[in-house]
């Protein structure tokens, strides 16, 4: 298989903070990165890559979520060795502050978030019990309590109207209502599962296993595979691009983003993101690890855990063509259109 190798010299891959990209470059707006390592949600400016706001979180935050309109996000506080976390803290993007905080009482690491078409309720895991809990965003309480049917519930995803979830130690797939009307239906998909992914229409979930490196795409209302992907080494987080065509998979172990063809499950091209990092004098252990699309499905923004940043990805050409500085472990990401008002954030 080709590998292609994601070597750049321009200026604006050298610098974080250099001046916007050209035009076909990243969208505009913002991304929100959790640092878990540093307990901070870093708010950074598209294209400029300039950090607009710092925002102090609880402990270990993991995921974040953004509402369709892009004004407000949550970032979840998922716990580490201090103690679990069942708390979201609430962001108006704008103003480049946290602005409230829901506490999920009774329920511990809180994880994967996702708001439901109209913004008003927002989903999350809760891997402890084995829940996906559907929260009034205004107010924050729980409205429905929907069974995964796997155990270790971790991350999810939304698509044509249903929810999706991976079950780590079960190692199976859940397609679930979010309106609870419908039995939830999950389906063995390998071992360790713990990234998820959703076709757009939500007739598929797509999933890796972190034991073995395989990626499983599973027809979600009948249980049958439609792909299995080999050649990774740990597939730890996955999305699907908004055409529906492309399966994007972080391996950080493998120190890539994988790219595979949904129609078939081959894979059309590896981006060396070690090899990019080397090339700007960061190191070569970049443990590429969560990451978000561009709307339109051609960027990649990337968080490299193994050196504060933010590798972003042109899916096109398969390549980094930059490093945002973000604070320090950096995991969930997030991207909005909105952008962060001159002189708010900091």
């Amino acid at each position: 298989m080709l590998r292609f190798a994601a070597v750049l010299t321009f200026l604006s891959f050298l610098a974080p903070t250099a001046a916007a990209s050209q035009d076909g470059g990243p969208p505009p707006g913002t991304l929100l990165v959790a640092g878990m390592a540093d307990d901070s949600v870093w708010l950074i400016d598209l294209p400029s890559g300039v950090r607009r706001g710092v925002i102090p979180t609880r402990i270990a935050p993991h995921e974040v979520a953004v509402t369709h309109d892009g004004a407000s996000a949550v970032v979840t506080n998922y716990g580490d060795r201090r103690g679990p976390g069942n708390l979201l803290q609430v962001v108006d993007v704008r103003r480049g502050t946290a602005v409230r905080e829901i506490v999920v009482d009774g329920y511990e690491r809180i994880h994967g978030a996702a708001f439901l078409p109209g913004d008003s309720l927002l989903a999350v895991t809760s891997e402890r019990t084995g829940e996906v809990l559907v929260l009034g965003f205004a107010d924050g309480t729980i409205r429905r309590k929907l069974e995964t049917g796997g155990r270790a519930s971790h991350m999810l995803a939304l698509g044509g109207g249903w929810i999706y979830t991976a079950n780590i130690l079960d190692g199976t797939v859940s397609r679930i209502d979010p309106a609870g009307e419908q039995a939830t239906l999950a389906w063995p998909a390998g071992t360790r599962t713990e990234g998820i992914a959703a076709t757009p229409d939500g007739g598929q979930g797509w999933t890796g296993s972190m034991e073995g490196g395989q990626v499983v795409g599973v027809d979600g209302a009948t249980g049958a595979v439609v792909a299995r992907v080999d050649g990774l080494q740990v597939p730890y987080r996955l999305a699907v691009t908004s055409d529906g065509g492309t399966v994007v998979v972080s391996d950080p172990e493998a120190q890539e983003l994988v790219l595979v063809r949904r129609s078939d499950g081959s894979i059309r091209a590896r981006v060396d993101i070690r090899a990019a990092a080397a090339e700007a004098g960061l190191g070569d252990q970049t443990s590429p690890q969560g990451f978000t699309l561009s709307p339109d499905g051609g960027w990649a923004f990337v968080s490299t855990k193994g050196i504060d940043r933010v590798a972003v990805v042109d899916l096109a050409a398969a390549r980094v063509v930059r490093f945002l500085t973000t604070g320090a472990g950096p995991d969930g990401i997030a991207f909005t259109p909105v952008r962060v008002d001159a002189g708010a954030g900091e």
